[in-house]
Formats: C-alpha cells, structure tokens, sequence
C-alpha cells in the first residue's frame, strides 16, 4: 500500500508532465529526457538499480497518465 508521501509524490509528477504538455514544451522529449537522467550516472540521480528501473517505470506511467487527460 502507497504511503502518503508516495501519493503526493506521484501526483506532483503528474502535475509537472501535465504542465509540460500544457505549455507544449514537448513531453515525450521531457520524459525521455529524465529516463536518460534517470539510467545514466548524471548529477539528478540518486538511486541505485532497482531503483532505477522503478523510477523510469514511474515516468512511463505518469506519462500515460497526461496522455490520456491531453
């Protein structure tokens, strides 16, 4: 069962991609960006795997999720 910081975590990622798409910023481009983040060792990362795998499957379904609303 999710936590309420997880909650309000995945909400706020929706609420970023939604604003990514509301300002037609790209938010495919957005969100393949921050997988490459994500995988890649830059300096936003602060997970080790399997965190890294969980944290790009976040970003996928929080994109389905804008998507869907667009």
């Amino acid at each position: 069962m999710a936590t309420e910081r997880e909650i309000a975590l995945e909400q706020a990622l929706i609420a970023v991609l939604g604003a990514v798409q509301d300002l037609e910023l790209g938010v495919e481009q957005v969100t393949q960006k921050a997988n490459g983040l994500v995988i890649g060792h830059s300096k936003y990362r602060q997970v080790e795997h399997p965190g890294v795998t969980q944290a790009c499957q976040e970003i996928g379904q929080a994109l389905e999720v804008v998507k869907a609303k667009a």
